[in-house]
């Protein structure tokens, strides 16, 4: 059974590299398909900004959409599995009615849109994955190559003849360290851009890396889609947060120091950043030795204490993105369940100032449930912030089946 497995507009898609390396592991022919790969072919990362600014970058072509379904009709692949987050799910539903005609071709959608949203996202796929994927799509392979029945296995929705099966969620894999780390070769990558298909790994020519030590988030944000997983797909255990052994996280940099040398920069995309302080201090000491490679982090305002800052600037750490997303206590407190003052934030920002980590804050401004008075908040508080920093400014996003969402 031949596999291609889909990301739109994402060649790092660490969890599509993680289930390609665990299909491999278990023998099954993979191959991974990066659909309108985000890295420009310009000559500068200025270049890149202003191709995006009027819109050069990023659309979809007819053309690129022929490419992929000519490359799967060619190579013969049996199943297709879309990784899909919200934002993409009207560009799938062009490609589905092409590739949707292609005989005997099992189709499969999984990622954040197929768990926020299984209800609507089931319509357009054979089979959906609600959940982290590794397992239940191995299953999923091994039972269809054996032709054994589908109906049964946990974490897969079935769009069969006779109605929607959906089926319940598996406990969350504990140890994280038994998945295989994302392997890196040209022959298991494709890239579709500029109107052409290229059999290539794209991190080749990539100059940062970005990876995970751990699964799940402690927070549950209104607006995230982390809260409807902590809530629906796995309450009680999505917001413990499950780490890597610190072996197999050394595997992964070594591996990627040696097969990506372009690699100047990493970062830990981690929700937040919270590992103990022993895994911190085991690891970030080899890692200053061994790896010595700039690395950033994302952090919670408060969840960085001096002690870890220290220690993570000690070891590389140069920069870090904080979400505040507003000034404003009230909308932070009762429309995002936020659950800080602007002097934490302030405090936060003092600290990583004092060891030089450059920091870079979120904040949500076109807000519907934020007066105009509150916006000026934001900004005041940013007029406090010690500089140098940047921003990430962001509409509000109003993801399925999220808290805000159904307000």
């Amino acid at each position: 059974m031949k596999v291609l497995l889909i990301s739109f507009y994402n060649d790092e898609a660490y969890g599509v590299r993680s289930i390609h390396a665990y299909l491999v592991a278990q023998k099954i022919d993979a191959r991974m398909m990066f659909f309108k790969s985000p890295i420009y072919q310009g000559e500068s990362q200025k270049e890149k900004v202003k191709a995006n600014f009027v819109g050069k970058v990023n659309t979809v072509s007819q053309v690129e959409i022929d490419l992929l379904t000519e490359h799967i009709i060619a190579e013969q692949y049996d199943l297709l599995a879309f990784s899909l987050v919200s934002q993409h799910f009207n560009l799938y539903k062009r490609v589905y009615e092409s590739v949707r005609k292609i005989d005997n071709i099992t189709i499969v959608v999984g990622g954040w849109q197929a768990s926020l949203n299984p209800e609507d996202s089931i319509a357009y796929a054979d089979y959906l994955c609600v959940g982290e994927g590794e397992e239940p799509l191995a299953d999923l392979i091994e039972a269809l190559r054996a032709n054994r029945a589908t109906e049964g296995i946990e974490n897969i929705w079935v769009n069969s003849a006779s109605g929607i099966i959906s089926n319940p969620v598996r406990p969350l894999p504990g140890d994280l360290s038994q998945f295989p780390i994302p392997l890196y070769k040209n022959e298991y990558s494709y890239v579709i851009e500029n109107k052409r298909l290229e059999q290539r790994e794209p991190y080749f020519s990539n100059s940062r890396y970005g990876t995970f030590i751990g699964r799940g988030c402690p927070y549950k944000c209104t607006y995230c889609s982390n809260s409807y997983m902590a809530q629906e797909v796995y309450p009680g255990t999505w917001s413990k947060i499950r780490y890597r052994s610190i072996e197999h996280v050394k595997e992964e940099i070594l591996c990627i120091k040696e097969a990506l040398p372009k690699v100047q920069s990493i970062n830990f995309y981690d929700e937040v950043f919270t590992p103990p302080m022993s895994w911190l201090e085991e690891f970030f000491s080899w890692y200053k030795k061994e790896i010595n490679i700039p690395f950033f982090c994302f952090f919670f305002p408060g969840s960085c204490s001096e002690k870890k800052a220290k220690l993570l600037a000690e070891a590389g750490m140069k920069g870090v993105w904080i979400g505040v997303q507003s000034g404003a206590e009230r909308v932070r407190k009762e429309i995002y369940k936020r659950y800080y003052s602007n002097d934490l934030v302030l405090k936060q920002a003092a600290i990583f100032n004092k060891y030089n980590v450059n920091v870079r804050y979120d904040f949500i401004f076109d807000n519907p449930f934020e007066s105009f008075e509150e916006s000026i908040e934001s900004i005041k508080l940013m007029l406090e912030l010690p500089q140098p920093f940047s921003l990430n400014t962001f509409s509000l996003k109003y993801f399925p089946n999220t808290q805000i969402t159904e307000v």
